[in-house]
């Protein structure tokens, strides 16, 4: 862990705000450790119910930190940083966030392969993205309050922008990071399995109507996102007449999507209809700017 960012999290939230204990040198004082920020915090009085609010949190959760500072640092917003005069780009989540973003996908791509074995590659393309995408994690985060406990600048000054934009994704991504550098990947598998094991279980139910919701979904989300039908066209025929083997291609507007192999004309039409659309909703998960 990073030295300054263990002393300025033990200083921040110690009994005694008059002394720091730093790492760096003998113990010094708030304003000299911090430039004069000190007395910015203090007025701003953000610390003021910060250890209770966060320790009620991994409480009710059931979360023992052997470094709680990675906890803190998972809440910590990059406008903070900035509006205090932190200069220290570490102290907020963006770099949690980065390393939580990895291991969920790893995480979630290994769970569903070992727990779904009778589903294709198109379908498990499509849990996962349907998984990690922001719209999901920011329903998780809300689930367990994160709002209430992400610490923001006074630049942004709507606390309802952690509801309405992509921040709270990324928060629920920095707790998953902050899990994962204090507990391991063992610790982030224990907090996603409730609800990575509902989302198993709800897969393996409709197993047996898995293509046929492939076609019905790749419909449904093109036409509410491009007002637009896809169509599916024979690309090729081979193989003896005992075991034919076609091509079937999915286009919208005329641009082909995918393509799909199978015994049957049905069959391959699925599979094009698996892959168009685990890539489309793959598409709609890359990150944006954090707001």
């Amino acid at each position: 862990m990073s030295v300054r960012l263990k002393s300025l999290w033990a200083r921040l939230l110690a009994q005694d705000d008059d002394v720091v204990p730093d790492a760096y040198g003998p113990a010094h004082s708030v304003d000299q450790f911090t430039l004069g920020c000190g007395a910015r915090l203090a007025e701003d009085d953000v610390f003021g119910n910060l250890r209770q609010r966060v320790s009620a949190f991994a409480e009710r959760e059931g979360l023992v930190f052997r470094e709680p500072a990675w906890l803190y640092n998972a809440f910590v917003h990059s406008s903070f940083v900035l509006d205090h005069g932190l200069d220290d780009p570490t102290l907020h989540f963006e770099r949690l966030e980065y390393l939580g973003d990895a291991v969920l996908g790893k995480i979630v791509a290994e769970h569903l392969f070992w727990a779904l074995p009778n589903q294709l590659e198109g379908n498990l393309t499509r849990l996962r993205s349907e998984l990690v995408r922001n719209a999901t994690l920011t329903k998780w985060a809300l689930e367990l309050g994160l709002d209430g406990l992400v610490l923001t600048g006074p630049s942004v000054k709507n606390r309802e922008i952690l509801r309405s934009s992509r921040m709270l994704g990324s928060v629920f991504e920095a707790l998953l990071g902050a899990l994962y550098v204090d507990q391991g990947e063992q610790g982030v598998r224990r907090f996603l399995a409730r609800w990575l094991n509902p989302a198993v279980d709800k897969a393996a139910q409709s197993d047996g109507q898995s293509q046929q919701n492939a076609k019905s979904a790749l419909q449904e989300v093109l036409q509410r996102d491009l007002g637009a039908t896809p169509r599916y066209e024979k690309r090729s025929a081979t193989g003896p007449s005992h075991q034919p083997e076609f091509e079937v291609a999915v286009t919208v507007e005329g641009k082909t999507l995918a393509t799909g192999k199978g015994p049957s004309l049905q069959k391959a039409g699925f599979r094009a209809a698996e892959v168009a659309l685990a890539d489309y909703l793959a598409a709609q998960t890359e990150p944006d700017p954090i707001d």
